[in-house]
């Protein structure tokens, strides 16, 4: 509990997770730019992001900022959570209710790993489609969310499940150890940081879907 992350793990090819993520993610992003008619320079123009770094992202040459992600999911019209991407993995489970899909076991979730932030994001969700957005995140040793407090709408609730997290609010600090919870207003600009030596572990509830 708590050690440290093993390096990425090589695929067969000699692809690391970290680069086929990327991948995944350049291409998911291209996906719904294009599904919206959209060229690089009007996704560029609306997301205040240069149209090279889009393409960089695009090709998986290029790791984006957690807040670039932002502006470009705004730029979109959708979650940052539509820009997940599967990991290699079985078929999906099937467990339905009323023709929902209602289980998502933990080898089947879609994640998103932010290199320069060394978080990790997992949807707990079997899709975008509810009135609640459902995170695992983990935290790399000494990583943060994002460089500064950000806001978004909403209300968010989170749980420690591993380590210790500080998590910021209007510049007042609150410390969660595991089994700790917080909830608040994410209109206030707010930001989480592990500063410890070992990983942390949260799980999110954001309402209404806005990550």
């Amino acid at each position: 509990m708590g050690a440290d992350r093993q390096a990425p793990a090589a695929s067969a090819d000699g692809a690391s997770e970290d680069e086929l993520d990327g991948v995944r993610l350049g291409g998911q992003l291209r996906a719904i730019r294009t599904d919206q008619g959209l060229t690089l320079q009007e996704l560029a123009g609306r997301a205040g992001v240069s149209q090279s770094l889009i393409s960089q992202v695009e090709r998986g040459i290029a790791s984006p900022s957690i807040t670039t992600l932002r502006r470009l999911a705004a730029a979109l019209n959708v979650p940052i959570a539509a820009l997940f991407v599967e990991h290699d993995q079985a078929e999906s489970s099937a467990e339905e209710l009323d023709g929902k899909r209602i289980i998502v076991r933990r080898g089947e979730r879609k994640g998103l790993r932010v290199q320069r932030s060394r978080v990790e994001y997992e949807l707990l969700t079997p899709d975008l489609n509810r009135a609640i957005e459902f995170l695992w995140i983990e935290y790399a040793p000494r990583s943060r969310t994002h460089p500064t407090p950000m806001s978004h709408p909403g209300e968010e609730n989170a749980v420690c499940i591993e380590g210790t997290v500080v998590v910021t609010i209007e510049g007042r600090e609150y410390v969660l150890g595991p089994g700790d919870s917080i909830s608040f207003d994410s209109g206030r600009p707010h930001q989480v940081e592990n500063r410890s030596g070992e990983r942390a572990v949260l799980v999110s509830a954001i309402t209404p879907p806005s990550f």
